[in-house]
């Protein structure tokens, strides 16, 4: 593989850490993350193709913390940098967290926050929804299932839903 300095602009054989005509120290190749995913060849930091195939390096340098800043994150896209906010990160979590609480325990908070997690754009909020989801229907469905085989007797639905139409003389 050639590189180009970018200090004389000569060019060199990438087996060389040095520039043979200005002695520019050429940054260090690792090993790990510039192997073709298709053919597994080595390739310099600055390829966003395979030298050797032509496979894209679609994950090379995705994602880069920004020095200056400790909210936001660079996504490099070739030669484009898109300055994203992650702040939205952390309200995330919070919502989260509450459907979990509300899901677990059966209430329909826990569903409507299920689906709003599951409409969001950001895959760890999808993921987390569609879990929540998962367990509001294993509720119901257990539910019917106790109720069919009749281990909760129809008087216990009954003063349940009078209990969540508002009437608490019940109890």
């Amino acid at each position: 593989m050639i590189r180009r300095c970018p200090q004389c602009g000569s060019t060199n054989d990438d087996i060389y850490g040095f520039c043979i005509k200005c002695g520019y120290e050429y940054p260090k190749i690792d090993k790990n993350a510039m192997l073709c995913p298709l053919c597994g060849y080595q390739n310099p930091d600055e390829a966003d193709f395979c030298v050797k195939c032509g496979t894209p390096l679609l994950f090379k340098n995705q994602f880069e913390k920004n020095p200056n800043s400790t909210n936001q994150v660079i996504i490099n896209t070739g030669n484009i940098k898109k300055v994203t906010n992650s702040n939205h990160s952390q309200t995330s979590k919070l919502i989260i967290y509450l459907g979990y609480f509300f899901s677990i325990l059966g209430s329909i908070i826990g569903l409507i926050i299920a689906v709003y997690l599951i409409t969001r754009k950001d895959r760890n909020a999808k993921k987390h929804g569609y879990i929540q989801l998962a367990i509001i229907l294993f509720y119901i469905a257990l539910i019917a299932i106790l109720y069919s085989t009749g281990a909760i007797p129809p008087e216990v639905i009954a003063e349940y839903k009078q209990l969540l139409a508002g009437n608490s003389t019940l109890l």
